[in-house]
């Protein structure tokens, strides 16, 4: 993405009252002018958030103080195991090591953090001892996300995607959860719903989770974003623009107002929730 297409969006989402902006990827911090657009961002009012696996060009610019609680509002670490082989095995050689060293630089620099568990089958015997050590660790959150087929997820197994019954069971243990720290919580997605319940978050329709590409495309919703054909509208200077009316997300969001069957994730499963509804656990402060 140029330097000039992010300035665009930070301008667009100034003026239609966008309070916080993520930098998200691959992996943000190794576009050449990530620390520029971070302080950017935060020039323009916004809280910035970053989604990081904890690579080593993101821990050199926290640790120069290039980014850092001075222009940064939380940042979300990718770890889904404490178990440095599979964590790899998922996410590349030397991921584990990267995102502990990660965690505890933000930790030391005073930065709010979350983690960001993938949960794979792999791991789902493996949640209560991330969960247990991000508390140990101050985290914020732990935010639980069913595995996506897109990125490096495209290469996922049919047997590495949860069960419905072991994702309903894990989304009722999250639920169960009571937290003794303060301000500290786990969120999972809802993943499936009961006969005749109905979807209580929808980025499509309500418009909450703006995505823009590096070519300006634009998506509401960043379960299409690996769908070309999809994209209705782009951001070209500081406006966001419809180029396919009648056609791609548009169309889909027209069908969705009358019923969610028009949607992807619910027409291949019937029972499936959208990855903005999600629950959390309890807080007991």
């Amino acid at each position: 993405m140029s330097m000039d297409l992010f300035g665009g969006v930070l301008a667009w989402s100034r003026r239609h009252g966008v309070s916080e902006i993520t930098l998200l990827g691959g992996e943000p911090s190794l576009h050449p002018s990530f620390a520029d657009m971070v302080a950017l961002a935060h020039s323009h009012g916004m809280a910035v958030r970053v989604v990081t696996n904890g690579a080593r060009r993101f821990q050199r610019l926290l640790s120069s103080g290039a980014v850092g609680p001075h222009n940064l509002s939380r940042v979300a670490v990718s770890l889904d195991t404490l178990d440095e082989t599979l964590q790899d095995q998922l996410r590349g050689p030397g991921a584990s090591r990267d995102a502990l060293a990660t965690i505890s630089l933000l930790r030391e620099h005073g930065v709010p953090f979350d983690i960001n568990v993938t949960a794979v089958r792999p791991v789902l015997d493996h949640l209560d001892a991330v969960i247990s050590f991000a508390g140990r660790e101050g985290c914020r959150r732990v935010n639980i996300h069913w595995p996506s087929a897109m990125g490096t997820g495209s290469n996922l197994t049919a047997d590495q995607i949860p069960y419905p019954d072991e994702w309903e069971k894990l989304v009722h243990r999250v639920e169960s959860r009571i937290e003794e720290q303060p301000g500290f919580f786990v969120e999972i997605e809802r993943g499936f719903l009961a006969e005749g319940e109905p979807l209580t978050a929808c980025a499509l329709t309500d418009f909450s989770n703006l995505e823009v590409l590096p070519d300006g495309r634009a998506y509401r919703c960043g379960l299409l974003v690996d769908q070309v054909d999809m994209a209705s509208m782009s951001m070209m200077d500081d406006q966001l623009n419809y180029t396919s009316l009648g056609s791609g997300e548009e169309l889909l969001r027209s069908a969705m107002r009358a019923s969610c069957d028009s949607c992807p994730v619910m027409r291949t499963d019937g029972r499936r929730a959208c990855i903005y509804d999600k629950v959390r656990s309890i807080s007991s402060r």
